[in-house]
């Protein structure tokens, strides 16, 4: 049974309006347009190019994935909950030269007692080309300037986001983000007609 804050009816609706083509919806969905949960006052494109000024990437390569792009989370875990003030703000960074820098360092911080848990967790996003820097930004080079980062980023969208966190997550290329999408796409996909919602 989904509790009534699920995403996944929206999704599903959303999904079929767009043909119910996984790729095509990632395209059109994460990649395309405002936010979902954009404050209309504020340009999107205009805070992107803010982003990857301050982080020092181009602009192409700053996208807002997760609830606050589509309404809702593409995650199981989270049960499809739509965006709330306790969300966090996913940014995606695209960035090879960042990646392998991010990937080296990596390497010797993955050694430390401090992430043994997780290490299984860390290896396989980097197989996947994604590193979630939430869990080893201040180890990194460049952790604690993209840190002091954060709190600029959301004083520039005002008010209804101050609770929220700022999350990165660092892709090797548009394909290992594209590819990261779809299979977030496929999982609700499948979910969504397990659980009967493609026939509401």
């Amino acid at each position: 049974m989904m509790d009534d804050v699920s995403g996944l009816p929206e999704f599903w609706k959303e999904f079929s309006s767009l043909g119910q083509e996984v790729d095509y919806f990632v395209t059109a969905r994460l990649f395309d347009g405002t936010p979902a949960v954009w404050p209309q006052e504020l340009n999107y494109i205009k805070w992107r190019h803010l982003v990857a000024t301050e982080l020092d990437v181009d602009p192409m390569a700053v996208q807002l994935v997760g609830s606050a792009r589509l309404g809702y989370s593409m995650n199981p875990y989270k049960n499809f909950r739509k965006f709330h003030e306790g969300s966090d703000l996913d940014i995606a960074v695209i960035s090879p030269e960042l990646f392998d820098k991010a990937w080296g360092e990596l390497r010797e911080i993955i050694e430390d007692e401090l992430f043994a848990q997780k290490k299984n967790y860390l290896r396989k996003l980097v197989f996947e080309e994604c590193i979630a820097l939430d869990l080893v930004l201040p180890r990194l080079s460049f952790g604690e300037h993209w840190s002091r980062s954060r709190d600029l980023f959301i004083q520039d969208i005002g008010g209804a986001f101050r609770s929220c966190e700022i999350n990165y997550r660092l892709y090797r290329n548009h394909r290992s983000l594209r590819n990261y999408q779809v299979k977030s796409v496929r999982i609700a996909r499948d979910r969504a007609i397990e659980e009967g919602v493609h026939h509401g």
